[in-house]
């Protein structure tokens, strides 16, 4: 049996850490003295896929999928899977990212606004937010259609701690639904 090695790597410590082997023409890989056993199918396990680092990050990593937000936010396309937490008394505007399909943001109120509202708006007024928020008074659910504007509003009754939204993109529009307080803790608007 004619054994040669075709490429070795070793550890500080003067130890084999990495060696690849030609033994009777077949190549063998050997990670710190131990055989590569994985099959070629195991190793190209993510042939194909097209994730990025910062998107498999995301996705693995839940502490990056939260912010606690306290002033104007332009959210990026590469936040989608993201939830928002408004956490401030004084109104401030969230603006979504143009419309891609698979975006998905959520926004939950953590300290409402003692003003007006806080408000998430479209990218350059786009009317493209649809769906319907519903309410925990037993109102009816409130409707969305062809908006551009959400706003979390701070009124004698609504506006508070919990009332969330989630909005998800089919590639043209955003489709909302959530949960607030009262009907009047939410409104939606549009430029006409």
């Amino acid at each position: 049996m004619a054994t040669k090695s075709i490429f070795r790597v070793e550890s500080p410590d003067r130890s084999e850490a990495f060696k690849v082997e030609d033994i009777d023409g077949t190549a063998s890989i050997y990670v710190d003295g131990t055989k590569v056993t994985a099959t070629a199918a195991e190793l190209n396990i993510l042939d194909g896929v097209t994730a990025t680092a910062a998107e498999i990050n995301m996705a693995a990593d839940s502490s990056a999928n939260v912010e606690v937000v306290t002033t104007t936010n332009v959210i990026t396309a590469a936040e989608s899977g993201k939830t928002f937490f408004l956490n401030s008394g004084t109104d401030f505007v969230s603006t979504l990212p143009a419309p891609a399909a698979g975006l998905r943001f959520k926004f939950v109120v953590t300290t409402a606004a003692t003003t007006t509202a806080h408000t998430i708006v479209t990218t350059a007024g786009a009317n493209v937010i649809y769906g319907a928020v519903a309410t925990t008074d037993g109102n009816a659910s409130l409707l969305a259609s062809a908006e551009d504007t959400i706003s979390l509003t701070k009124t004698a009754t609504g506006g508070i701690v919990g009332d969330q939204v989630e909005v998800i993109c089919d590639g043209t529009n955003y489709y909302v639904s959530g949960l607030v307080s009262v009907a009047a803790g939410i409104t939606f608007t549009a430029v006409i």
